[in-house]
């Protein structure tokens, strides 16, 4: 009996990619319609959530194609954190915008809680990506080395 072999696919991160920037475009149209009713707050929000949606949408895809080509399979282990934060982020600044509540506001209130815990969850995760990045660059770097040497 064989055992199942995984094989890393970079689709889904693509696709995945393309969503949120999709998603992005598409919350430029609260963010027009708040313009028109002059609260600057609530604006800034639904600008936040529409820029930031559509790089985390591009980033998703660029890093895709760059990391695949330099780590190959390994690619999955720094992509996977990176396209789950890029979705957190989205969550939480869409929601934020939606509630009109900012992250940086009145902890005690639940929405602004949540929010801010999205924030933070999203963070460590980027932060978890750039991590691991950076021990694949390390291992690939002494591997030069090596051959090198």
């Amino acid at each position: 009996m064989t055992s199942p072999t995984f094989f890393y696919s970079s689709q889904p991160f693509l696709v995945l990619g393309v969503l949120l920037f999709c998603a992005g475009t598409l919350l430029g149209i609260p963010h027009g319609r708040s313009k028109r009713r002059a609260d600057g707050n609530q604006t800034e929000l639904w600008r936040i959530a529409h820029l930031s949606t559509c790089v985390g949408g591009i980033a998703v895809i660029t890093l895709t194609l760059a990391m695949e080509r330099i780590f190959g399979d390994h690619a999955f282990y720094m992509l996977a954190p990176f396209s789950l934060a890029a979705c957190v982020f989205f969550v939480a600044c869409t929601l934020s915008a939606w509630l009109n509540k900012a992250w940086n506001g009145d902890r005690l209130q639940p929405y602004v809680k949540s929010i801010y815990r999205l924030q933070i969850l999203a963070s460590v995760l980027s932060l978890a990506a750039v991590g691991i990045t950076a021990g694949l660059l390390a291992g690939k770097v002494y591997m030069l080395w090596q051959t090198l040497a």
